[in-house]
């Protein structure tokens, strides 16, 4: 007997990420500007530094409750409720995660079964796609049309729709495509929903970081609180990726069953990732905002450095980190591309296969780099894009 003979096959069948030849090609270099990366660098604001490390000077880092900080949850609760119009029982209706990745596979786990299908528009956050392979679940990939703005075209959606159909997943800002999708979309969506009894899946993470006001949360609409699973955070917004914490806002019938996964996985979150979550909620304006504008600032300066490159299109961003501009006057192999911009204009970008096929073509872009790199990057591309279309 082979031992490879005991993998489940639905693991096993889990796309592997195409970042590991990006990475080796880095090895080789030195100085190089990253436009890759989804990770600031930028520390936490000091408010949840200081109260995370006088919590950590008294030495007590004990189990928590399974589901998350009684307290923290009630603060949640009335976030949600105030900012994302989203009414969700603190005891019943939330739960503390180990960042987004864990809140998706456990709803995802949940709610799946064998030969399910589940829509997600794209290109797409990875993750998406993958969680629903390791479910045994079947990805259901919808294209989002440049020409459209990457919005979401809903007779695309229904036109996707089987018996098997269950779910859709989607970030709202788009990572990878630096779009928002405004209040008809998500209203058109939370109708499609409705009529074929779809489970929705949105990712907001990126929701502080938009030019106007934040698109509207889709548990928030009419009918949707009872078919809707909602992803948030704390590691965009306050800078703490490492700390892993997260949360889900979802259906009372269901939440429950998703508790019992997350038990399974976690025992329970991170207690000095709520220490400093706690601390978030309670981080002043002016530590947040700043980091806020920053980072909309370097995405307008990308997105215009970008768009004056000849032959390259791009969407004009909402928010999020990102953009996504297509390449294809160079090169239809975004990895092909992505490796030649690190080995001839020293500058990392990431190959938009990594966001599904029909990101092929595309790069995404991202502001994450201090704004010293950003511009340096930028600077190297028109060099190199430039030197290319003198060369045609």
């Amino acid at each position: 007997m082979k031992n490879t003979d005991r993998i489940n096959p639905a693991i096993a069948a889990i796309p592997q990420t195409k970042r590991d030849a990006i990475n080796a090609a880095i090895q080789r270099k030195k100085n190089l500007p990253n436009l890759a990366a989804g990770n600031p660098v930028m520390p936490m604001p000091k408010t949840i530094t200081d109260r995370t490390m006088a919590f950590l000077s008294a030495g007590f880092v004990r189990y928590t409750d399974y589901y998350g900080f009684p307290e923290l949850r009630r603060r949640l609760s009335e976030v949600l409720q105030s900012q994302w119009g989203i009414a969700a029982n603190p005891e019943s209706e939330l739960l503390i995660t180990s960042g987004i990745q864990e809140g998706l596979y456990v709803v995802m786990r949940t709610i799946l079964q064998p030969g399910d299908e589940v829509l997600i528009p794209s290109p797409h956050y990875g993750t998406y796609f993958q969680n629903t392979v390791a479910c045994g679940a079947v990805p259901i990939v919808v294209p989002l049309d440049e020409a459209e703005g990457f919005q979401p075209d809903i007779d695309r959606l229904a036109r996707a729709i089987t018996p098997r159909t269950r779910a859709i997943v989607f970030c709202n800002p788009s990572n990878p495509l630096g779009v928002v999708w405004p209040r008809a979309a998500i209203e058109r969506i939370a109708d499609l929903a409705r009529r074929h009894d779809l489970i929705v899946l949105v990712d907001e993470i990126y929701r502080d970081f938009v030019f106007e006001a934040p698109p509207p949360s889709i548990a928030g609409l009419e009918d949707m609180r009872i078919r809707t699973f909602t992803f948030g955070g704390f590691s965009k917004t306050y800078m703490m990726m490492g700390l892993r914490i997260g949360f889900v806002a979802g259906p009372p019938a269901l939440m429950p069953t998703v508790k019992k996964l997350h038990y399974c996985l976690t025992l329970c979150p991170s207690v000095i990732a709520q220490v400093a979550a706690q601390a978030a909620l309670d981080c002043p304006v002016d530590e947040v905002r700043p980091v806020i504008t920053e980072f909309l600032d370097k995405l307008q300066l990308l997105y215009r450095g970008i768009s004056s490159l000849p032959g390259v299109r791009c969407v004009p961003p909402g928010g999020s980190f990102y953009i996504f501009p297509n390449f294809r006057a160079y090169s239809s192999d975004s990895m092909a591309l992505a490796l030649r911009l690190i080995e001839d204009a020293d500058v990392i970008t990431l190959p938009g296969s990594e966001f599904g096929e029909l990101g092929e073509g595309f790069l995404r872009l991202s502001v994450c780099a201090p704004k010293a790199d950003v511009e340096e990057g930028l600077k190297r591309l028109q060099v190199f894009f430039q030197r290319c279309a003198r060369n045609e």
